[in-house]
């Protein structure tokens, strides 16, 4: 998880980052870092994947508004 804080502070989104939730953060990671996808985090936090999906959209969305 410190690599998607370390690419966010790079490009001025240290205080998005923040904002985000633990689980936002790790999903966030797991999906663009370390390429896993929904169905496969799904299984592992044990929610739908259009549960993750919407964890993501959200974190990315806080993101954005920074």
């Amino acid at each position: 998880m410190n690599a998607l804080k370390d690419i966010l502070e790079k490009i001025d989104l240290k205080e998005g980052y923040e904002r985000l939730t633990e689980r936002e953060k790790k999903i966030i990671s797991l999906y663009y870092l370390e390429g896993y996808v929904d169905e496969e985090i799904a299984a592992y936090y044990d929610l739908t994947r259009q549960a993750i999906n919407y964890i993501r959209k959200k974190g990315i969305d806080k993101l954005k508004m920074f």
